[in-house]
Order: structure tokens, then C-alpha cells, then sequence
């Protein structure tokens, strides 16, 4: 057991977290989607009526109604504010877990976007104001389709569902890209064996250089190295591999 708790702590203490990208790249664009997501609460807040008469904004596209949203998002588990709650707090700290550990920058986009809008939600829920009927912990909700697909009209959301609902698309995006790149690569293991190995080499190198470059930030001059080389060296490998293609 002492054997596998160590193994556990080497493990994490050793694992390229690549911090520097996080700290540059991910973590001020997860501040600036779930500020805007409290500033345009706020302003709802301020601006309109609880419960009120929605207002147009893009005519049969979508408009403002401004309610207060016990439950999760889009309204569920709305007559349960305990287990809403506890769900939306279960689901930030997985998404802020898969935060800390993922290193694909491709995937850490709609991460992003999902931890933006969890902690938004989750953290506007302590001053969002009580409903009608006195519930505090809700969540302010104003957004609402004035079109039917699939019911969307029925849903009144803000801009934290919209980050979760688009990080959603991305991950499906993502997916059936990698679905397409899995099928080109198995074309070219069957019809080339030697170019897809280069190109396996190519793309391990490039990752490779990326989590080396944005492992952490490093002071040291005489070991520090620039984004402008770590894009110089990041264009040669894709150019030796264009090369390489053109050579086949």
C-alpha cells in the first residue's frame, strides 16, 4: 500500500501539467467568459423586472426574459435546489480535475469553455437574488430562442449555459475530426508503412515541443527558450514533413 501511494505522489509530482499554457492561454480566457457571464447577470439584475414580460432582441431569433432558475442548467432539477446545487458543485470540481490534468490544447478549448460556464453558474448562485417565492441559490437566467427546434423555445438560459452548450459542439467537432484523422492515418499505415511512421514522429516531436515549451515558466536564461524558436522549430517540423511528402 505505502508502494502504491508512492508510486501515486511520484506519479502527480512528475506529471507535465503544462502550467505555463494554463496559466497564459486557458485560465484568462475561462476569467474573461465567466466575468462577462456575471456582468451581463448584473446588468439584467439592475435592468428588468423578475418574472417579467420577455423583450425582443433579434426578432424570431431571440430575446431577454429575465427569471430566476432554481435548478441546473436549461431548468432541470428545478424543484430540488439541494441536489441542483450539489451536481453543479460535483461537476465543477471533475471539469476543474480534467482541467488540471489534460494536455491536448485541442481538447482544453471546449474544457475551457465548460469550466467557465460551471463556475459561473456555480458561483453566481451566492448572490443571485432570491425568487418570487423567497428561494435563494438560484441561478439568473434571461436568454430565450424565440424559435422552435426541438423545443428550444421553451428554455430560458445565460451566457454560462451558452460557454457549456458550445463547448459540446466543439467536443463533437473535435471528435469526428480525430474520426477523420484515424481514417487517413489507417490509409496510410496500409498504403505506406514508412510514411506513417514519419509522420507518427513528426506529430510525437511536435507534441513533445509543445509540453516541453509550456511545461513551466522558466527564469533561467541560458535554459529558456522563446516562443518565437518554439514557433520556428514548431514550422520546421511541419515543414519537414510537407517535404517529406513531396519527396513520396
Amino acid at each position: 500500500m505505502r508502494d502504491f501511494i508512492f508510486n501515486i505522489k511520484s506519479y502527480l509530482k512528475e506529471y507535465n501539467y503544462i502550467w505555463k499554457y494554463k496559466l497564459i492561454w486557458c485560465l484568462p480566457l475561462i476569467i474573461f467568459l465567466a466575468s462577462l457571464d456575471w456582468i451581463s447577470k448584473a446588468i439584467v439584475v439592475k435592468q428588468m423586472v423578475l418574472d417579467g414580460a420577455g423583450v425582443t432582441f433579434i426578432p424570431n431569433f431571440i430575446g431577454f426574459q429575465y427569471v430566476i432558475n432554481p435548478g441546473a442548467a436549461y431548468g432541470m432539477n428545478a424543484g430540488n435546489l439541494s441536489l441542483a446545487i450539489s451536481i453543479a458543485a460535483l461537476v465543477t470540481l471533475f471539469l476543474i480535475g480534467v482541467f488540471i490534468f489534460i494536455k491536448n490544447k485541442y481538447w482544453l478549448i471546449p474544457i475551457n469553455l465548460m469550466v467557465a460556464g460551471s463556475v459561473a453558474n456555480l458561483l453566481g448562485r451566492a448572490w443571485a437574488p432570491a425568487t418570487n417565492k423567497g428561494i435563494k441559490g438560484g441561478v439568473v437566467d434571461f436568454l430565450k430562442f424565440e424559435f422552435s427546434f426541438f423545443g428550444s423555445d421553451s428554455y430560458i438560459f445565460n451566457l454560462a449555459d451558452a460557454w457549456v452548450s458550445i463547448a459540446v459542439g466543439i467536443i463533437i467537432l473535435i471528435l469526428i475530426v480525430y474520426v477523420i484523422l484515424e481514417i487517413i492515418e489507417l490509409v496510410m499505415r496500409k498504403k505506406d508503412k514508412d510514411k506513417y511512421e514519419f509522420y507518427c514522429d513528426i506529430q510525437n516531436r511536435k507534441q513533445i515541443l509543445f509540453e516541453v515549451y509550456y511545461q513551466k515558466f522558466n527564469f533561467k536564461k541560458e535554459e529558456k527558450m522563446t516562443y518565437k524558436q518554439y514557433l520556428k522549430s514548431n514550422q520546421e517540423l511541419s515543414k519537414t514533413w510537407k517535404e517529406y511528402k513531396q519527396k513520396g
